[in-house]
Protein backbone atom coordinates (compact mmCIF):
# COMPACT_ATOMS: atom_id res chain seq x y z
CA UNK A 1 0.00 0.00 0.00
CA UNK A 2 1.60 3.26 -1.15
CA UNK A 3 1.32 6.02 1.46
CA UNK A 4 4.02 8.51 0.52
CA UNK A 5 2.59 12.03 -0.01
CA UNK A 6 -0.98 10.73 0.41
CA UNK A 7 -3.39 12.98 2.31
CA UNK A 8 -4.66 10.77 5.11
CA UNK A 9 -7.06 11.77 7.86
CA UNK A 10 -7.15 9.88 11.15
CA UNK A 11 -10.24 10.46 13.28
CA UNK A 12 -9.94 10.14 17.05
CA UNK A 13 -7.03 11.24 19.25
CA UNK A 14 -7.09 8.32 21.65
CA UNK A 15 -4.33 5.73 21.93
CA UNK A 16 -5.24 4.10 18.61
CA UNK A 17 -5.45 7.39 16.72
CA UNK A 18 -2.08 8.56 18.01
CA UNK A 19 -0.38 5.25 17.11
CA UNK A 20 -1.98 5.30 13.65
CA UNK A 21 -0.97 8.88 12.91
CA UNK A 22 2.63 8.23 13.99
CA UNK A 23 2.78 5.10 11.82
CA UNK A 24 1.48 6.95 8.77
CA UNK A 25 3.93 9.83 9.19
CA UNK A 26 6.79 7.33 9.36
CA UNK A 27 5.55 6.06 5.97
CA UNK A 28 5.86 9.63 4.58
CA UNK A 29 2.11 10.29 4.44
CA UNK A 30 0.64 13.77 4.94
CA UNK A 31 -1.41 13.18 8.08
CA UNK A 32 -4.23 15.18 9.65
CA UNK A 33 -5.48 13.97 13.02
CA UNK A 34 -8.87 15.29 14.10
CA UNK A 35 -11.07 14.98 17.17
CA UNK A 36 -14.35 16.52 18.26
CA UNK A 37 -12.97 17.32 21.72
CA UNK A 38 -11.21 20.62 22.57
CA UNK A 39 -7.42 20.75 22.82
CA UNK A 40 -7.46 21.18 26.60
CA UNK A 41 -9.03 17.71 27.03
CA UNK A 42 -6.43 16.06 24.82
CA UNK A 43 -3.19 17.77 25.84
CA UNK A 44 -1.91 14.71 27.70
CA UNK A 45 -2.70 12.39 24.80
CA UNK A 46 -1.04 14.39 22.03
CA UNK A 47 2.29 14.69 23.82
CA UNK A 48 3.41 11.43 22.18
CA UNK A 49 2.36 12.61 18.71
CA UNK A 50 4.91 13.15 15.94
CA UNK A 51 5.44 16.87 15.23
CA UNK A 52 4.77 16.17 11.56
CA UNK A 53 1.11 15.38 12.25
CA UNK A 54 -1.31 18.23 11.70
CA UNK A 55 -3.95 18.35 14.44
CA UNK A 56 -7.46 19.79 14.29
CA UNK A 57 -9.55 19.98 17.46
CA UNK A 58 -13.31 20.39 17.93
CA UNK A 59 -13.83 18.90 14.49
CA UNK A 60 -15.38 15.67 13.22
CA UNK A 61 -15.67 16.09 9.45
CA UNK A 62 -12.54 15.07 7.52
CA UNK A 63 -10.96 17.46 4.97
CA UNK A 64 -12.38 17.23 1.48
CA UNK A 65 -8.98 16.36 -0.02
CA UNK A 66 -8.45 13.23 2.11
CA UNK A 67 -7.25 10.26 0.02
CA UNK A 68 -7.91 7.86 2.89
CA UNK A 69 -9.73 8.05 6.24
CA UNK A 70 -8.72 5.83 9.14
CA UNK A 71 -11.12 5.51 12.06
CA UNK A 72 -10.36 4.90 15.70
CA UNK A 73 -12.65 2.28 17.31
CA UNK A 74 -14.77 4.90 19.05
CA UNK A 75 -15.83 6.45 15.75
CA UNK A 76 -18.96 4.99 14.16
CA UNK A 77 -18.38 4.31 10.46
CA UNK A 78 -22.02 5.28 9.81
CA UNK A 79 -21.62 8.76 11.38
CA UNK A 80 -23.31 11.51 9.34
CA UNK A 81 -20.11 13.58 9.26
CA UNK A 82 -18.56 10.88 7.05
CA UNK A 83 -21.36 11.16 4.49
CA UNK A 84 -19.61 13.60 2.15
CA UNK A 85 -16.41 11.53 2.07
CA UNK A 86 -18.41 8.37 1.48
CA UNK A 87 -20.35 9.94 -1.39
CA UNK A 88 -17.16 11.07 -3.14
CA UNK A 89 -15.70 7.56 -2.89
CA UNK A 90 -13.01 8.18 -0.29
CA UNK A 91 -11.87 4.91 1.27
CA UNK A 92 -12.80 4.66 4.96
CA UNK A 93 -11.18 1.89 7.00
CA UNK A 94 -10.36 0.93 10.57
CA UNK A 95 -6.89 0.89 12.12
CA UNK A 96 -7.08 -2.93 12.19
CA UNK A 97 -7.54 -2.99 8.43
CA UNK A 98 -4.69 -0.55 7.86
CA UNK A 99 -2.25 -2.48 10.04
CA UNK A 100 -3.11 -5.80 8.38
CA UNK A 101 -2.01 -4.39 5.02
CA UNK A 102 1.55 -3.98 6.30
CA UNK A 103 2.33 -7.42 7.66
CA UNK A 104 2.64 -11.00 6.47
CA UNK A 105 2.90 -12.35 10.02
CA UNK A 106 0.18 -14.90 10.90
CA UNK A 107 -2.72 -13.45 12.88
CA UNK A 108 -4.87 -15.08 15.53
CA UNK A 109 -7.97 -12.89 15.97
CA UNK A 110 -10.49 -13.29 18.79
CA UNK A 111 -13.95 -11.76 18.84
CA UNK A 112 -17.15 -12.38 20.77
CA UNK A 113 -19.39 -10.53 23.18
CA UNK A 114 -17.66 -11.79 26.32
CA UNK A 115 -14.31 -13.35 27.22
CA UNK A 116 -12.21 -11.76 24.44
CA UNK A 117 -9.52 -10.28 26.68
CA UNK A 118 -9.12 -13.42 28.76
CA UNK A 119 -8.88 -15.73 25.75
CA UNK A 120 -6.52 -13.40 23.86
CA UNK A 121 -4.20 -13.14 26.86
CA UNK A 122 -4.28 -16.89 27.54
CA UNK A 123 -3.48 -17.71 23.90
CA UNK A 124 -0.43 -15.46 24.19
CA UNK A 125 0.70 -17.17 27.42
CA UNK A 126 0.35 -20.66 25.94
CA UNK A 127 2.25 -19.78 22.77
CA UNK A 128 5.04 -18.21 24.82
CA UNK A 129 5.18 -21.41 26.89
CA UNK A 130 5.49 -23.28 23.59
CA UNK A 131 8.53 -21.20 22.62
CA UNK A 132 6.76 -18.91 20.17
CA UNK A 133 7.42 -15.18 19.98
CA UNK A 134 4.09 -13.35 20.04
CA UNK A 135 2.77 -9.81 20.17
CA UNK A 136 -0.60 -9.46 21.92
CA UNK A 137 -2.92 -6.47 21.54
CA UNK A 138 -5.63 -5.00 19.34
CA UNK A 139 -8.65 -4.00 21.40
CA UNK A 140 -6.59 -5.10 24.42
CA UNK A 141 -3.45 -3.19 25.37
CA UNK A 142 -1.43 -1.90 22.42
CA UNK A 143 -3.23 -1.13 19.12
CA UNK A 144 -2.43 -3.58 16.32
CA UNK A 145 -0.63 -0.89 14.33
CA UNK A 146 1.69 -0.27 17.29
CA UNK A 147 2.59 -3.96 17.43
CA UNK A 148 4.12 -3.88 13.95
CA UNK A 149 7.28 -2.45 15.51
CA UNK A 150 7.74 -5.75 17.36
CA UNK A 151 8.24 -7.80 14.20
CA UNK A 152 9.59 -10.35 13.54
CA UNK A 153 7.19 -12.42 15.66
CA UNK A 154 5.61 -15.82 15.06
CA UNK A 155 2.05 -14.59 15.69
CA UNK A 156 0.04 -11.47 16.31
CA UNK A 157 -2.68 -12.38 18.83
CA UNK A 158 -5.44 -9.79 18.62
CA UNK A 159 -8.63 -9.04 20.48
CA UNK A 160 -11.06 -7.62 17.92
CA UNK A 161 -14.26 -5.70 18.68
CA UNK A 162 -17.26 -4.98 16.47
CA UNK A 163 -16.22 -1.32 16.48
CA UNK A 164 -13.02 -2.36 14.71
CA UNK A 165 -14.74 -4.84 12.41
CA UNK A 166 -17.01 -2.10 11.04
CA UNK A 167 -14.10 -0.79 8.99
CA UNK A 168 -12.38 -3.95 7.71
CA UNK A 169 -12.30 -4.93 4.05
CA UNK A 170 -9.48 -7.44 3.50
CA UNK A 171 -8.47 -8.23 7.09
CA UNK A 172 -7.59 -11.92 7.02
CA UNK A 173 -6.67 -13.77 10.21
CA UNK A 174 -5.02 -17.16 9.77
CA UNK A 175 -6.98 -18.30 12.82
CA UNK A 176 -10.20 -16.46 13.70
CA UNK A 177 -12.46 -17.17 16.63
CA UNK A 178 -16.02 -16.23 17.65
CA UNK A 179 -16.50 -16.95 21.35
CA UNK A 180 -20.18 -16.08 21.79
CA UNK A 181 -22.77 -13.60 20.56
CA UNK A 182 -25.32 -11.97 22.86
CA UNK A 183 -26.82 -8.48 22.55
CA UNK A 184 -24.37 -5.64 23.26
CA UNK A 185 -23.55 -2.16 21.99
CA UNK A 186 -27.03 -1.84 20.50
CA UNK A 187 -26.81 1.88 21.21
CA UNK A 188 -24.32 1.92 18.30
CA UNK A 189 -25.20 -1.08 16.14
CA UNK A 190 -29.00 -0.62 16.49
CA UNK A 191 -30.12 -4.23 15.90
CA UNK A 192 -28.88 -7.56 17.22
CA UNK A 193 -28.78 -8.91 13.65
CA UNK A 194 -26.37 -6.16 12.59
CA UNK A 195 -24.24 -6.71 15.67
CA UNK A 196 -24.07 -10.48 15.08
CA UNK A 197 -23.20 -9.99 11.41
CA UNK A 198 -20.27 -7.78 12.40
CA UNK A 199 -18.92 -10.59 14.58
CA UNK A 200 -19.11 -12.89 11.56
CA UNK A 201 -17.15 -10.37 9.53
CA UNK A 202 -13.95 -11.55 11.25
CA UNK A 203 -13.95 -14.48 8.81
CA UNK A 204 -15.15 -12.64 5.69
CA UNK A 205 -11.76 -12.64 3.95
CA UNK A 206 -10.54 -16.01 5.18
CA UNK A 207 -9.79 -18.76 2.65
CA UNK A 208 -9.76 -22.55 2.70
CA UNK A 209 -6.23 -22.35 4.11
CA UNK A 210 -7.43 -20.60 7.29
CA UNK A 211 -9.30 -21.73 10.40
CA UNK A 212 -12.47 -20.39 12.00
CA UNK A 213 -13.02 -21.53 15.60
CA UNK A 214 -16.63 -21.56 16.78
CA UNK A 215 -18.52 -22.07 20.02
CA UNK A 216 -20.67 -25.07 19.13
CA UNK A 217 -22.97 -24.35 22.11
CA UNK A 218 -24.01 -20.94 20.73
CA UNK A 219 -26.50 -20.95 17.85
CA UNK A 220 -25.84 -17.28 17.12
CA UNK A 221 -22.18 -18.08 16.60
CA UNK A 222 -22.88 -21.08 14.37
CA UNK A 223 -25.12 -18.95 12.14
CA UNK A 224 -22.14 -16.74 11.30
CA UNK A 225 -20.15 -19.68 9.92
CA UNK A 226 -22.38 -20.24 6.89
CA UNK A 227 -20.58 -17.95 4.46
CA UNK A 228 -17.05 -18.60 5.75
CA UNK A 229 -14.66 -20.48 3.45
CA UNK A 230 -12.30 -21.34 6.33
CA UNK A 231 -11.86 -24.79 7.85
CA UNK A 232 -13.90 -25.09 11.04
CA UNK A 233 -12.89 -26.14 14.53
CA UNK A 234 -15.07 -26.05 17.65
CA UNK A 235 -15.14 -25.89 21.42
CA UNK A 236 -17.96 -27.02 23.71
CA UNK A 237 -18.94 -27.39 27.33
CA UNK A 238 -21.96 -29.52 26.43
CA UNK A 239 -20.76 -32.30 24.15
CA UNK A 240 -18.00 -33.84 22.07
CA UNK A 241 -16.70 -32.12 18.94
CA UNK A 242 -14.98 -33.82 16.00
CA UNK A 243 -12.27 -31.16 15.68
CA UNK A 244 -11.40 -28.94 18.63
CA UNK A 245 -11.77 -29.17 22.41
CA UNK A 246 -14.58 -30.11 24.79
CA UNK A 247 -15.37 -30.85 28.43
CA UNK A 248 -16.01 -34.45 29.47
CA UNK A 249 -16.40 -35.56 33.09
CA UNK A 250 -14.67 -32.35 34.29
CA UNK A 251 -11.71 -33.04 32.02
CA UNK A 252 -10.68 -30.88 29.07
CA UNK A 253 -10.13 -32.97 25.94
CA UNK A 254 -8.30 -31.86 22.81
CA UNK A 255 -9.45 -33.71 19.69
CA UNK A 256 -7.71 -33.26 16.34
CA UNK A 257 -6.62 -35.53 13.48
CA UNK A 258 -3.35 -36.47 15.14
CA UNK A 259 -4.39 -35.88 18.75
CA UNK A 260 -7.03 -37.04 21.19
CA UNK A 261 -5.84 -36.27 24.67
CA UNK A 262 -7.12 -35.31 28.11
CA UNK A 263 -5.17 -32.14 28.86
CA UNK A 264 -6.13 -31.42 32.46
CA UNK A 265 -9.11 -31.42 34.80
CA UNK A 266 -11.10 -28.41 35.91
CA UNK A 267 -9.82 -28.63 39.48
CA UNK A 268 -6.25 -28.22 38.17
CA UNK A 269 -7.13 -24.70 37.04
CA UNK A 270 -6.61 -21.61 39.17
CA UNK A 271 -9.74 -20.67 41.14
CA UNK A 272 -10.80 -17.81 38.86
CA UNK A 273 -10.39 -19.95 35.74
CA UNK A 274 -12.52 -22.78 37.13
CA UNK A 275 -15.40 -20.40 36.42
CA UNK A 276 -14.18 -19.79 32.85
CA UNK A 277 -13.69 -23.27 31.40
CA UNK A 278 -15.33 -22.25 28.13
CA UNK A 279 -12.65 -19.59 27.63
CA UNK A 280 -9.92 -22.11 28.38
CA UNK A 281 -11.29 -24.53 25.80
CA UNK A 282 -11.32 -21.78 23.18
CA UNK A 283 -7.66 -20.98 23.85
CA UNK A 284 -6.80 -24.70 23.70
CA UNK A 285 -8.21 -24.96 20.18
CA UNK A 286 -6.42 -21.86 18.88
CA UNK A 287 -3.04 -22.81 20.30
CA UNK A 288 -3.33 -26.42 19.17
CA UNK A 289 -3.90 -25.19 15.62
CA UNK A 290 -0.90 -22.86 16.04
CA UNK A 291 1.35 -25.81 16.86
CA UNK A 292 1.53 -25.78 20.67
CA UNK A 293 2.10 -29.20 22.23
CA UNK A 294 -0.34 -30.62 24.83
CA UNK A 295 2.21 -30.41 27.67
CA UNK A 296 2.88 -26.74 26.96
CA UNK A 297 -0.85 -26.00 26.78
CA UNK A 298 -1.58 -27.76 30.07
CA UNK A 299 1.39 -26.12 31.80
CA UNK A 300 0.45 -22.58 30.76
CA UNK A 301 -3.27 -23.05 31.44
CA UNK A 302 -2.70 -24.43 34.95
CA UNK A 303 -0.66 -21.33 35.90
CA UNK A 304 -3.01 -18.74 34.41
CA UNK A 305 -4.79 -16.75 37.13
CA UNK A 306 -7.11 -14.80 34.84
CA UNK A 307 -7.45 -11.05 34.38
CA UNK A 308 -8.50 -8.30 36.74
CA UNK A 309 -12.20 -7.44 36.75
CA UNK A 310 -13.18 -10.63 34.88
CA UNK A 311 -14.70 -13.07 37.42
CA UNK A 312 -11.79 -12.17 39.69
CA UNK A 313 -11.74 -13.74 43.15
CA UNK A 314 -11.05 -10.97 45.66
CA UNK A 315 -11.39 -12.41 49.14
CA UNK A 316 -13.23 -14.96 51.29
CA UNK A 317 -14.73 -13.64 54.53
CA UNK A 318 -16.56 -15.97 56.94
CA UNK A 319 -17.06 -18.47 54.12
CA UNK A 320 -18.43 -15.84 51.70
CA UNK A 321 -16.54 -15.43 48.40
CA UNK A 322 -16.36 -11.91 46.93
CA UNK A 323 -16.00 -11.92 43.12
CA UNK A 324 -15.23 -8.86 40.96
CA UNK A 325 -16.68 -9.06 37.45
CA UNK A 326 -16.77 -5.33 36.77
CA UNK A 327 -15.96 -5.98 33.09
CA UNK A 328 -19.36 -7.68 32.85
CA UNK A 329 -20.97 -4.73 31.07
CA UNK A 330 -23.74 -6.48 29.13
CA UNK A 331 -26.62 -8.88 29.69
CA UNK A 332 -24.76 -11.85 28.22
CA UNK A 333 -21.79 -11.39 30.52
CA UNK A 334 -24.02 -11.40 33.61
CA UNK A 335 -25.66 -14.60 32.38
CA UNK A 336 -22.28 -16.28 31.84
CA UNK A 337 -21.00 -15.16 35.23
CA UNK A 338 -24.05 -16.50 37.04
CA UNK A 339 -23.78 -19.81 35.17
CA UNK A 340 -20.29 -20.18 36.64
CA UNK A 341 -21.60 -20.63 40.18
CA UNK A 342 -23.49 -23.52 41.73
CA UNK A 343 -23.86 -21.69 45.06
CA UNK A 344 -26.32 -18.93 46.02
CA UNK A 345 -25.34 -15.53 44.64
CA UNK A 346 -25.87 -12.06 46.09
CA UNK A 347 -25.63 -10.02 42.90
CA UNK A 348 -24.67 -6.33 42.65
CA UNK A 349 -25.84 -5.05 39.25
CA UNK A 350 -26.68 -1.84 37.45
CA UNK A 351 -25.02 1.21 35.94
CA UNK A 352 -25.34 3.16 32.71
CA UNK A 353 -27.71 1.61 30.17
CA UNK A 354 -26.27 0.28 26.89
CA UNK A 355 -29.64 -0.74 25.49
CA UNK A 356 -29.56 -4.31 26.80
CA UNK A 357 -32.71 -6.39 27.28
CA UNK A 358 -32.78 -7.05 31.03
CA UNK A 359 -35.85 -9.26 30.62
CA UNK A 360 -33.48 -11.95 29.31
CA UNK A 361 -32.02 -12.17 32.83
CA UNK A 362 -35.25 -12.80 34.70
CA UNK A 363 -35.15 -16.60 34.43
CA UNK A 364 -31.54 -17.00 35.50
CA UNK A 365 -32.01 -14.52 38.34
CA UNK A 366 -34.70 -16.79 39.74
CA UNK A 367 -32.45 -19.84 39.33
CA UNK A 368 -29.15 -18.45 40.58
CA UNK A 369 -29.59 -15.22 42.53
CA UNK A 370 -30.52 -15.26 46.19
CA UNK A 371 -30.80 -11.47 46.39
CA UNK A 372 -30.21 -8.58 43.96
CA UNK A 373 -28.76 -5.19 44.91
CA UNK A 374 -29.19 -2.43 42.34
CA UNK A 375 -26.86 0.50 41.72
CA UNK A 376 -26.66 3.28 39.14
CA UNK A 377 -29.00 4.74 36.53
CA UNK A 378 -30.66 1.46 35.52
CA UNK A 379 -32.29 0.75 38.90
CA UNK A 380 -35.74 1.62 37.59
CA UNK A 381 -35.27 -0.44 34.41
CA UNK A 382 -34.31 -3.49 36.49
CA UNK A 383 -37.26 -2.93 38.86
CA UNK A 384 -39.66 -2.66 35.91
CA UNK A 385 -38.37 -5.94 34.52
CA UNK A 386 -38.63 -7.76 37.86
CA UNK A 387 -42.06 -6.29 38.63
CA UNK A 388 -41.91 -7.30 42.30
CA UNK A 389 -41.26 -10.97 41.47
CA UNK A 390 -37.86 -11.15 43.07
CA UNK A 391 -35.91 -10.20 46.18
CA UNK A 392 -34.06 -6.96 45.48
CA UNK A 393 -33.18 -3.57 46.95
CA UNK A 394 -31.49 -0.33 45.92
CA UNK A 395 -28.10 0.94 47.07
CA UNK A 396 -26.79 4.48 46.84
CA UNK A 397 -23.10 3.68 46.41
CA UNK A 398 -20.72 0.75 46.01
CA UNK A 399 -19.96 0.83 49.74
CA UNK A 400 -23.68 0.77 50.52
CA UNK A 401 -24.19 -2.14 48.07
CA UNK A 402 -21.44 -4.23 49.64
CA UNK A 403 -22.79 -3.53 53.12
CA UNK A 404 -26.26 -4.66 52.06
CA UNK A 405 -24.78 -7.75 50.39
CA UNK A 406 -22.99 -8.76 53.59
CA UNK A 407 -26.25 -8.42 55.54
CA UNK A 408 -27.90 -10.92 53.17
CA UNK A 409 -25.00 -13.35 52.67
CA UNK A 410 -24.25 -16.52 54.62
CA UNK A 411 -21.27 -18.89 54.62
CA UNK A 412 -21.13 -20.66 51.25
CA UNK A 413 -22.68 -17.75 49.33
CA UNK A 414 -21.02 -15.66 46.62
CA UNK A 415 -21.17 -11.85 46.54
CA UNK A 416 -20.77 -11.04 42.86
CA UNK A 417 -20.29 -7.65 41.22
CA UNK A 418 -21.44 -8.24 37.63
CA UNK A 419 -23.19 -5.01 36.63
CA UNK A 420 -24.50 -5.82 33.14
CA UNK A 421 -24.12 -2.13 32.35
CA UNK A 422 -21.49 0.48 31.56
CA UNK A 423 -19.88 2.30 34.47
CA UNK A 424 -19.94 5.91 33.35
CA UNK A 425 -22.83 7.03 35.56
CA UNK A 426 -20.81 6.45 38.75
CA UNK A 427 -17.22 5.75 37.71
CA UNK A 428 -14.62 6.72 35.09
CA UNK A 429 -14.61 3.20 33.68
CA UNK A 430 -15.06 -0.47 34.63
CA UNK A 431 -11.52 -0.54 36.06
CA UNK A 432 -12.30 2.19 38.58
CA UNK A 433 -15.56 0.45 39.45
CA UNK A 434 -13.84 -2.89 40.01
CA UNK A 435 -11.01 -1.33 41.99
CA UNK A 436 -13.53 0.42 44.22
CA UNK A 437 -15.27 -2.90 44.87
CA UNK A 438 -11.96 -4.57 45.75
CA UNK A 439 -10.82 -1.68 47.92
CA UNK A 440 -14.00 -1.84 50.03
CA UNK A 441 -13.96 -5.64 50.30
CA UNK A 442 -10.31 -5.67 51.35
CA UNK A 443 -11.08 -3.18 54.14
CA UNK A 444 -13.79 -5.39 55.66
Amino acid sequence: MQLENKNITVIGMGRTGIATANFLVAKQALVTLIDSKPRIELEGTVQSLSPNVQTVFECSEPPADADLIVLSPGVDIHSPFLGKARNQGTEIISEIELASRFTQTPIIAVTGTNGKSTVTTLIGKILEQAGKKVAVGGNLGAPFIGLLDEEPVDYFVLEISTFQLEGVKNFRPNIAMILNITPDHLDRHKTFEDYAALKGKISASQTEEDFLILNSDDDNVLKQAGSSKAKKAFFSLLGKVSEGAYLENDSMVACFEALNENLLSVDELQLAMQCQVENVLAAVVATSLAGAKPDDIANAVSKFIGLEHRIEWVRTIRGIDFINDSKGTNVGSVHKSLMSFSRPVILIAGGKDKGGDFLALKKIFKEKVKHLILIGETKSKFRLMLNGSFSYEDAGSMEDAIGRAIDKAEAGDVVLLSPGCASFDMFKDFVERGNRFKEIVNRL
